[in-house]
């Protein structure tokens, strides 16, 4: 059984305080009238068949967690933050939200998307300047007193409203009903209540693919744990289209916190999940990796952690990322993800139940949850070449390091270099763009060359537990990332 205070439950990831709220005072319209005229083209587009991409966005934009389905955390179309700009990044400005910020911001048709733990989700001006907010909810914890509010990080989409083609955010909300919302104004457009658990929350953040939205849910804290399940929903009317249950109904665990990942040329879903709960019989599908069809959640494969690799919190928190790798002369299909007992596994596709082709520890596991060392939650990222992966406390040439960022060769998980974590762990994600790896470690975020693994810039946040939990992302030549202390900082050269 897992410790109540798991930080893939994030019931004590955060000690919540009140901060002041700020309002918006402009807004860049000349971008709606934008939108309005691509939503058509592709409404067009659609009409013929022709194929439109999976989110709504343009070369460089951030549209969803981790920058596509594939969750490989890399952005290839930046050029403006590069190994030679990134060492002189400075505050573009910063926006005081009311609440902690744990999702990632999402870049889209000219706007910023993010939610935050006093349960709104927010769209932003480029300057900084707050266009909407709107409310989704907050939860308490059955584990203690904190309140959790938007955690799930957005995606945004061209979704057919009633016939007509609307840039849509859906995201999870802090009451554990999912919403879709609609860009222009941050109105509902509908939304769906994902089981009659009191205690379902939505951690994970959604994919959109072929019309539908896939979104998961878990427990708010163990305290009792939910039964696991994934959904998929028509995107147009939040209706939900199929079901998977992760454990049999009247069963608990194997909740989804980690986030779907999704292979476009086959259709395929990846996703990792967490502890077992109460059930009269076994429960493979938790602490496991699943993969499903995406047309209707069919059961397709799945690969459990031996209960000799397990520990007593390593079930899985992170996120999967694919990737492809030459090993011995063939070319395979990837899946990699890292584990809370501080081992990153890699899998073929096409043969997850046969296991890992390959594994290594990235961290160690220190009976406390990862934000404070232990094992690691943080999904890894893809540039096309190499593997970065990143966790907890570890050794590196007989230092002992508060966490780590490391490159890994694709094909065996040797590890090219390694980067030394001195102001703590990494608990997000790895981000990606040519050249530079960004990262929060602690109260600080560090952008490293992806060459030799080299700072090239720390910022350090002037509050001594302001942590950067939550992943940056990078588009357009600024990098966007929220704070413990409510603050969503943007960062330019």
């Amino acid at each position: 059984m897992l410790t109540l205070l798991s930080l893939s439950k994030r019931a004590h990831l955060f000690h919540l305080v009140t901060f002041g709220h700020l309002t918006g005072i402009t807004r860049r319209s000349y971008w709606r009238p934008l939108a309005r005229i691509v939503g058509m083209l592709l409404l067009l587009a659609v009409a013929a068949g022709i194929p439109t991409p999976a989110a709504y966005a343009k070369a460089g934009d951030w549209p969803t967690y981790l920058q596509s389905n594939a969750r490989r955390g890399f952005n290839a179309a930046e050029t403006i933050i590069n190994p030679s700009s990134a060492p002189h990044l400075k505050v573009h400005w910063k926006f005081l939200a009311g609440g902690a910020i744990f999702s990632q911001p999402i870049e889209a048709n000219g706007y910023i998307y993010w939610g935050s733990f006093d349960g709104y989700e927010h769209e932003s001006n480029l300057d900084g300047s707050q266009v909407w907010q709107q409310f989704l909810g907050q939860k308490p914890s059955n584990c203690g007193k904190n309140v959790f509010g938007v955690v799930s990080t957005a995606t945004v989409a061209s979704v057919s409203i009633n016939g007509t083609l609307t840039t849509v955010v859906l995201v999870g909300g802090g009451d554990g009903d999912f919403y879709a919302l609609n860009a222009d104004t941050g109105g509902v457009i509908w939304k769906t209540v994902l089981g009659s658990a009191a205690n379902r929350f939505i951690w994970d953040s959604p994919a959109f693919y072929n019309g539908s939205v896939y979104i998961g849910i878990a427990s708010i804290g163990d305290c009792p744990l939910v039964q696991g399940k994934l959904f998929q929903l028509n995107a147009s009317t939040g209706v939900i289209q199929h079901t998977f249950n992760i454990v049999p109904n009247r069963c608990t665990g194997a909740g989804l916190w980690g986030s779907t990942t999704i292979n476009q040329t086959d259709g395929t879903i990846f996703l990792v999940t967490g502890n077992p709960g109460s059930c009269s019989t076994a429960e493979p599908y938790a602490v496991a990796l699943v993969k499903l069809r995406a047309s209707d959640l069919s059961f397709m494969s799945s690969w459990q952690v031996p209960t000799s690799e397990q520990t007593s919190d390593s079930d899985f928190g992170a996120t999967p990322t694919l990737f492809p790798a030459t090993i011995n002369g063939v070319v395979h299909s990837i899946v990699g993800v890292a584990n809370k007992n501080g081992i990153y596994y890699a899998l073929d596709q096409h043969a997850i139940s046969s296991g890992p082709v390959w594994k290594v520890r990235i961290a160690i596991v220190n009976g406390k949850g990862p934000e404070q060392g232990s094992g690691s939650i943080s999904p890894s990222a893809w540039d096309g070449t190499t593997l970065y992966v990143a966790g907890g406390n570890t050794t590196i040439n007989g230092t002992s390091c508060q966490g780590s960022l490391r490159a890994l060769n694709p094909a065996t998980g040797a590890f090219l270099w390694q980067h030394c974590m001195a102001d703590g762990p990494v608990v997000g994600a790895v981000t990606v763009v040519p050249g530079v790896a960004a990262v929060g470690e602690g109260t600080a975020l560090i952008l490293i060359a992806t060459a030799s693994g080299k700072t090239l810039f720390t910022f350090q946040d002037a509050h001594s537990n302001s942590f950067f939990f939550g992943p940056a992302s990078i588009s357009n030549g600024v990098l966007y990332i929220g704070n413990q202390d409510g603050y969503l900082y943007a960062f330019e050269p």
